[in-house]
């Protein structure tokens, strides 16, 4: 006699559950990268196997991108415990620095992306007054629907282009130079740095730019939001 599962016993109302923070490496030709998972599916019975959750995600560590492998999560689980959504965060690399990635999606749809990069901004305001815009590191963050997949190296390339420089981790002193005159030759508000996004990304839902300001305790941001 089969041993009766509590997992699969009725319950009340529809409950969304499963498994987060899971922690694996995806692995894509010579490039693999570390990623954090979360892996849920609706149900009406006392709980769900998450066992089943994770073997599925173990044994779809790999592909083409790493879309594909979610989409083969999703497929897996779907077979046992329909409606499976699958959110992933990582860092992706690019040159010397990371950019932070999420993907949410499901088996079929449209892909749910959030982006987070670093650059440098210079001030307008001082750079009008005395010719030198004070510069601080900041952020920006772009969240994109989309049909297709997105090639993550030229949503990297356009999202620098929005800030006043780039960062890079290992200069010498003539390089610091350009890279100090590069971004005073481009003073940005953080306003600036969202409507340029905006042009470089006219299908985002959401851009947010934060700039860690050096010359005050607070910070300055800006958000944009499209309207439902």
């Amino acid at each position: 006699m089969k041993k009766r599962e509590l997992q699969d016993e009725p319950a009340d109302g529809i409950v969304n559950a499963g498994i987060c923070g899971l922690r694996t490496v995806y692995k894509c030709g010579g490039l693999s990268f570390p990623i954090s998972l979360m892996v849920t599916v609706p149900t009406r019975k006392r709980g769900v196997h998450m066992s089943r959750l994770v073997g599925a995600v173990l044994r779809n560590t790999e592909g083409r991108n790493i879309e594909d492998a979610l989409r083969a999560i999703c497929h897996e689980v779907n077979t046992t415990q329909a409606g499976c959504t699958v959110f992933c965060r990582f860092d992706y690399p690019l040159g010397d620095q990371f950019m932070r990635v999420s993907v949410e999606l499901n088996e079929a749809g449209p892909i749910n992306y959030s982006f987070k990069k670093y650059g440098i901004t210079s001030c307008p305001c001082s750079k009008d007054l005395c010719g030198i815009g004070h510069m601080q590191r900041a952020h920006l963050v772009v969240r994109i629907s989309s049909d297709l997949v997105l090639d993550f190296i030229e949503v990297g390339r356009r999202m620098d282009a929005c800030f006043s420089a780039t960062l890079s981790e290992h200069l010498k002193r003539d390089e610091e130079v350009s890279k100090i005159l590069a971004a005073q030759e481009k003073p940005r508000f953080v306003e600036d740095i969202v409507r340029s996004c905006k042009e470089e990304f006219p299908g985002a839902s959401y851009i947010e730019a934060r700039s860690m300001e050096s010359i005050h305790s607070h910070d300055a941001i800006a958000i944009w939001k499209r309207l439902p």
